[in-house]
């Protein structure tokens, strides 16, 4: 016998909304065409949000939405669970009819609500919607944008999510509430390697210019062995995300490519003091400069070198094979 959805008619209800939703211009899911401006489509998804019935639901039958928006490293969590078992849950969570399972709902946004509630055992506060993919991650977007507790590194990683499952740049717009150039900097902050994203967690209170700079210096060959090697140490491990950015920052400045220190030049003094050489050798250099004491101009010597040339190129030839012949 098929399950009863309980919420039945509170979902027929919204049907008429829905309906009349479904005559306007229709926002299309991932990888097609949105219709309307970035604007309109943020608008809509905030009408959603309004003037719903708050429900109890079972936190069973509640499933996490299917694109991640926090990195969970278990920070403040406990406090969060003592507050709400202290003061109850304030404010409902949103979730939706579960597209791949109508028995069961998918959380748009709440999940550390529903996951305290899921802790303490109790049923979770919820209003209900049914939402399109677009609609849903809009909204699940706009809500985190404007909580404080987010990082820059967490919308970093939800902007990289939605851009991998084919969402077009006008949802991720409308989702992180940012104009293109913002955009931009979330998804360059988003290619640092996940294997030091894992030692940073959520990185909060670390702001997107270190953040930004930090993956610059990771995009150098070696940096992200480097990265590793230090944030693996006892050091590393006992320092805040903050503390542990600011210090990986400047282990990484350090490897940069050192320039070749400078060649020392090797001196020569005739022995009338009249000539002075030095001699300069590089990797791919050596060179001769002269110079002459009071009263002396050294270019009749230079000339003379210069003329020299071939013979002792020659006799240089004759040395070396001589050398090789032992």
């Amino acid at each position: 016998m098929t399950k009863k959805n309980p919420f039945d008619g509170l979902m027929q209800k919204r049907k008429a909304v829905s309906e009349e939703r479904t005559a306007q211009p229709r926002l299309m899911g991932a990888g097609k065409s949105i219709t309307g401006s970035i604007n309109l489509l943020a608008q809509q998804a905030e009408q959603l949000a309004m003037g719903d019935t708050i429900i109890e639901l079972s936190t069973d039958i509640v499933d996490p939405s299917f694109v991640a928006d926090r990195i969970d490293d278990g920070s403040d969590f406990d406090e969060f669970v003592q507050t709400i078992a202290n003061e109850g849950q304030q404010q409902p969570i949103l979730v939706r009819p579960n597209p791949k399972d109508q028995s069961r709902y998918m959380i748009v946004f709440g999940h550390r609500r529903w996951a305290a509630a899921k802790r303490l055992q109790k049923t979770v506060r919820a209003v209900v919607r049914e939402l399109t993919d677009v609609e849903h991650v809009v909204l699940q977007g706009r809500e985190n944008s404007a909580r404080a507790n987010l990082s820059f590194l967490e919308k970093a990683m939800f902007a990289k999510r939605l851009a991998d499952d084919g969402y077009e740049n006008q949802t991720l717009l409308a989702a992180l509430t940012c104009d293109a150039s913002a955009l931009s900097k979330l998804l360059s902050v988003a290619q640092i390697p996940p294997e030091v994203v894992a030692h940073l967690g959520a990185a909060r209170k670390v702001g997107r210019e270190p953040l930004y700079q930090l993956k610059k210096l990771l995009d150098r060959p070696g940096n992200k062995e480097a990265a590793l090697t230090f944030l693996e140490t006892q050091e590393a491990t006992s320092l805040a995300p903050s503390d542990k950015v600011v210090q990986l920052l400047s282990k990484l400045k350090q490897t940069r490519k050192k320039r070749p220190a400078k060649a020392k030049p090797e001196k020569w003094i005739s022995n009338d003091s009249r000539i002075k050489a030095e001699t300069i050798k590089t990797a791919r250099n050596y060179s001769i400069s002269l110079s002459g004491g009071a009263g002396v101009d050294p270019s009749a010597f230079g000339q003379f070198i210069a003329d020299q040339l071939p013979d002792i190129y020659e006799s240089y030839l004759n040395n070396a094979d001589k050398e090789n012949e032992r």
